[in-house]
């Protein structure tokens, strides 16, 4: 790094370039639409319990802006780089002439709970409330409570790449004015940074390693029921296949959106007559007009599969979709599709059925039965389809039964 001369020089200087506009983080704020209609925005957050993370480590006094740090990654606030004369007490190199601006970031965005007066917060602000690492209060009975505070961090976009968006993990990497990269931008980048074009492969951001890592982030379906916490970034994979993840109905003009077993029941009790009953293993005629494009199946107040059609200038696309979230165990189904007309008979097998939270009314790419146009019954009725189901599960279980 180039040589400054203390901490307040350092803030003096203007940055080498605009920061980056706030990028929206598709996981931290989910639609979701009730019985209504309407849209409720869900804003997702983050909690750290290791609130000494945000104090400065030489004076432990809670971290405000400006932060610096060396070239090895050690932190101080502004007046301990002047107590020190700019030189770091862990590794004797020179600190004050850099600023962690992602850390301040972090820092100004943290809400911390106050302990002593339940159900107050502290609002965003410059400094943060310090407070002790346990807090044990009286009550009324004499016994003790253990209070262990928090910080809440609702903008969880401080804590993806700025170049892929992507949760940042270690190791991460910063340019000498402040901008970070994850390792794998890095590479891509070729150690270059896009913001400001210097080097970026050389300063570690440890301090944003350590509160990455100890960050705590739910489920975005929490409010659904889920209770599955995890290392920010790491939430990510368990919510594709997360069960409690919202289905919407596709009945027309509903807007009900609930978990899978909600919607099954509240189809049966509200549409129950727009569909017809399936039992897996038994082919039945599914007749239908296409000015409908869908035709809803259902499984005894179970699971509901939805087959449409698109009518396309070269003939006509069949889909069969299962409303279920990717969810182990969860709509697993395989199935038989065929068209029958003028002594012509076309069948579609599939080992799986696909999984879907809400019907889309565009042509499918992919997983599709296709219909020419010459062999297609001229009145619009398509009453030639025969659709069987078969449960996956049930046929795992005989299997198993027979090997025994």
């Amino acid at each position: 790094m180039v040589k400054g001369t203390n901490a307040e020089q350092a803030l003096a200087r203007e940055e080498a370039s605009s920061s980056r506009p706030k990028r929206q983080r598709v996981p931290s704020i989910v639609e979701e639409e009730g019985e209504n209609g309407g849209g409720d925005v869900v804003v997702r957050s983050g909690t750290l319990f290791e609130l000494d993370l945000l104090d400065c480590p030489i004076c432990c006094n809670a971290l405000t802006i400006p932060i610096f740090q060396c070239d090895k990654g050690h932190i101080a606030c502004s007046s301990c780089c002047t107590n020190v004369s700019n030189k770091c007490p862990y590794c004797s190199l020179a600190i004050g002439n850099y600023r962690s601006r992602i850390m301040e970031r972090v820092v100004e965005a943290f809400i911390v709970r106050c302990p002593i007066v339940a159900g107050e917060a502290s609002s965003s602000r410059q400094k943060r409330l310090r407070v002790p690492s346990i807090d044990e209060e009286n009550g009324e009975n004499g016994g003790r409570d253990v209070v262990v505070p928090s910080g809440t961090l609702s903008q969880l976009d401080l804590l993806d790449c700025p170049v892929c968006s992507k949760a940042l993990k270690i190791s991460i990497f910063q340019c000498e004015n402040g901008h970070v990269a994850c390792s794998s931008c890095c590479i891509e980048l070729r150690y270059k940074c896009p913001s400001c074009s210097l080097p970026i492969d050389n300063y570690r951001c440890i301090i944003m390693e350590k509160v990455i890592k100890a960050i705590i982030v739910p489920c975005q379906n929490a409010k659904n029921g889920c209770t599955e916490t995890f290392s920010c970034g790491n939430e990510l994979v368990h919510e594709k296949k997360c069960s409690f993840a919202l289905c919407y109905c596709p009945a027309d003009n509903c807007n009900y959106a609930g978990v899978y077993k909600d919607l099954y029941s509240h189809y049966a009790a509200n549409h129950g007559s727009l569909s017809t009953s399936f039992r897996c293993g038994h082919s039945i005629h599914a007749c239908m007009i296409f000015e409908s494009k869908s035709y809803v199946l259902q499984k005894h107040n179970g699971p509901l599969v939805v087959l449409q059609c698109f009518k396309e200038p070269q003939g006509l696309f069949w889909t069969v979709n299962c409303i279920a979230p990717s969810a182990p165990g969860v709509g697993k189904f395989s199935y038989e599709l065929s068209y029958s007309t003028a002594g012509n008979t076309l069948t579609f097998r599939s080992s799986e059925m696909n999984r879907i939270q809400k019907v889309s009314f565009q042509t499918p790419e992919k997983d599709f039965m296709f219909i020419p146009e010459y062999i297609l019954c001229p009145m619009g009725l398509y009453k030639g389809t025969y659709i069987c189901i078969r449960s996956l599960e049930e046929e795992e279980e005989e299997e198993e039964d027979n090997e025994d």
